[in-house]
Order: C-alpha cells, then structure tokens, then sequence
C-alpha cells in the first residue's frame, strides 16, 4: 500500500502533469498558430531538466500524459468501426505505455543513464509506432533537432545537475554547437513548385468509403485534374486514397487518366490489388503510362499488425472486421517527374527513418488525415516531417485528404 501511495500522491501526479506540459505545449502552439521560437527553446530545456531529475514515480505520470497529449488522437480512429466506446480506454492504455516506459527510465540507478536512455529513446518503438522523438522539442526552436543536437543538450543538461560548482554554468556552452539557424534550403526550384497543383481534399471519413459516394469523389478528383490543366500546371497530385478503391481494377478509368496523363503528370493515391494481396498505393501517370508504387512503411494497427500473426488476426477478426493486413514493398521508390528526382511516401511512412535512407533531396508525400479530424494529429505530423526534412535536407511536398498539405523544407 505505501508503494501505491507514493505513486499516486498529489505531489507524483501534480508535477508529473507539469512536466508533460512543458513537454507537449509545443504542438498545440504550433496547432493554434501561437509559436514562438525563444518561448519553445525554454520550455523543452525545463522538459529535459524535469525528466533527468524528477523520480521514478513522478516520471510515471509525466509518461502517462505526454502519451496522451501527443497521441490521444489516435483512438478517434475507432469511431469508424462502431467501437467509439473504446475510445477513452485506447486513450488511458497509449497512457499506460509511455508510463511505463518512464518509469523504466527512472529507476535507472544514475544520472547518466538516464540521460543516455532520453537520448535513445526514440529507436524505441512501441508496437511499431515510433512517433515520439523528445529531438521533436526542439523543431523550430534556437536549437536543433538532429539527434546528435538532442544529445549534446542532455550532455550539457547532465553535467550542469552533476557539478556541483559555480563552473556548472559552463555546460551551457556546449548548446551553442546546437544553434539553429532557421534558414530554409528547398531543393525544388520555385519554376518547378509553380508548375505542381497540390490538391487537397475535404472528403469526411465516413463517406471516403461509402460506394454511394463513390461516383462523386472520383468527378471531383477528375475535375481537380482539369483544373489543374486549364491551370497550365504540368503535374497534379492527389492525396493518400484520392480514388477510394482498387483502381487498378477499374481499367475504364485507369485509360482515362492515361488519356489525360498525356497532357499533365497526375500523381495519386488509391488501393491496388495484385490478385493475392492488398496494397496501399500511389499511382503516377505520366506521357500515357503508369507506374504504380506500394507502400513500405504500414500503420501499426491501422495497416498491419505489429502482433505475432495468430494473435493479428483475431484483432483483425474482433475489432476491424477481419480486414487483411495490406501487403508492402520491399524498398521505398524514387520516380522521375518534372526533370526531378522525388522519394514516393505515403503517410504514415513519410516520417519514419526508413523513406529517408539514401537522404533523397525531394520527396512527395501523400496522407488521409480525415481518420483524425479534428485533432493535433496533422500538426504533430508535420513536424515530424519537419525534423527529417532538417535532418536529411530533403524538400518534401504533402498533400492531404483533411489538414496539412503543404511545402515542407529543410531549416538547417
């Protein structure tokens, strides 16, 4: 009983809350349009402070709140399987993971370790999903947010708390080999930026899918595609799913967007199915022919079990109604449009590690965030893209089906 009550005195809870606010304000400020780079730079170096020195206990809590105030968005997603009742329990268990996963930390039995496992954290991805990244504090802060920035921040961090000297504050030099200095390097020259239409889209989730709409989404996408020619554009993309269904089994349609693809390189979203697997995919028609791109990088959950297969498919089974993990390639493509070379990525993928191997210079990404509407999911989602695009120097161009296409480029 003393071992519970300690965990859930007032003082555990209280500061817990604290810290995983200093830690998770960033996103709603950037979501709310009221950042501030000064303002982000003191409040991530107190969420790394509160981290490295608060105890096991506390760190619990500020685990359990800043996986529900960085991920809370991901249980809206089961309003679309009749199972809105388990919102609040998918909310409290994302909680409970990230707590447990602090807690971890803080029974490390020193300092240094502990700075060592915050610096490492996030090659830790639980259940696959690997979108907490503590480097993601400083993203479009006076620091930086490569890893080894985060990790000469905790260094200097470390050695302030560890020395108990007047000469402490000399840590605080190592942060200049951190300093940001917030100048945009795009890789798509503005000629060829002007010469993309970049669609988004404002399709509900529950219609996306519904065949009575069917009819509709694809008139509009095709009217996005003539606007765009009537526009004089020379290419058009089109979201993560643009055309809901397996569209290479719809042959009418593909030669008619080979027709058009004569006169305007169109990029798109939709299903593509192989004959034995489904796959998520992105469809490039181009001078009348067409190249089709899988997905390499699934949603955990969302697009494929990150559970042993048996298990995976009971959960399929009882809560997506037995729908077939999708199928992915073997290597993330690249594809020539415009003169350019871009790495194809379609959501959840374009922030993880893997479409960035190589450090492609341009990349055109497309998402359906309407699975999130309304939330911070767009946002925290852009600037994950945001930190690889500083990380790798790759210019990256996002269109969406809900928030948050646009132009992403490098700061550094």
């Amino acid at each position: 009983m003393k071992f519970l009550s300690r965990y859930f005195s007032t003082p555990s809870i209280s500061l817990g809350f604290l810290s995983a606010i200093t830690g998770s304000a960033f996103i709603y400020l950037y979501h709310f349009r009221l950042h501030q780079p000064l303002l982000q730079t003191i409040l991530a170096l107190a969420t790394l402070l509160l981290w490295l020195k608060l105890p096991a206990r506390t760190l619990f809590w500020s685990g359990f709140f800043i996986g529900i105030f960085w991920f809370w968005w991901i249980a809206l997603s089961f309003r679309y399987y009749d199972l809105s009742w388990m919102i609040p329990l998918v909310i409290v268990a994302i909680g409970l993971v990230y707590a447990l996963i602090f807690n971890l930390i803080g029974v490390l039995p020193s300092l240094f370790l502990r700075a060592a496992a915050f610096g490492l954290i996030e090659f830790l991805h639980p259940f696959g999903f690997d979108w907490f990244r503590p480097a993601l504090l400083f993203t479009g802060s006076y620091l930086g947010d490569r890893l080894i920035d985060l990790w000469i921040v905790l260094a200097g961090l470390t050695l302030f708390l560890a020395i108990r000297s007047r000469y402490r504050y000399l840590a605080f030099l190592l942060f200049v080999a951190t300093h940001h200095p917030g100048m945009a390097h795009s890789t798509v020259p503005t000629r060829t930026l002007q010469a993309i239409q970049l669609v988004q889209t404002e399709i509900p989730q529950e219609k996306k899918w519904d065949p009575r709409y069917r009819d509709a989404i694809v008139g509009l996408d095709l009217q996005a595609i003539d606007n765009a020619l009537e526009a004089g554009k020379k290419a058009v993309v089109l979201p993560e799913s643009a055309f809901p269904m397996y569209l290479n089994m719809d042959i009418p349609l593909v030669q008619k967007l080979l027709k058009k693809s004569e006169k305007i390189t169109i990029l798109t979203g939709a299903l593509f199915f192989d004959g034995k697997h489904p796959y998520n995919s992105t469809y490039l028609f181009k001078k009348g022919k067409l190249k089709i791109m899988n997905k390499v990088v699934l949603v955990p959950f969302g697009e494929a079990s990150p559970l042993p297969r048996w298990m995976g498919r009971w959960v399929n089974r009882i809560f997506f109604d037995g729908a077939e993990d999708y199928a992915t390639a073997a290597k993330p493509y690249d594809f020539e449009m415009l003169g350019l070379t871009w790495r194809n990525a379609i959501c959840y993928e374009a922030t993880t590690d893997r479409l960035y191997e190589g450090n492609p210079k341009r990349m055109i990404a497309v998402s359906n965030n309407a699975w999130f509407t309304p939330s911070t999911q767009a946002t925290l989602q852009r600037l994950l893209m945001q930190l690889q695009a500083d990380r790798h120097g790759t210019t990256i161009l996002h269109v969406t089906n809900g928030p948050g296409t646009g132009v992403i480029v490098s700061q550094n």
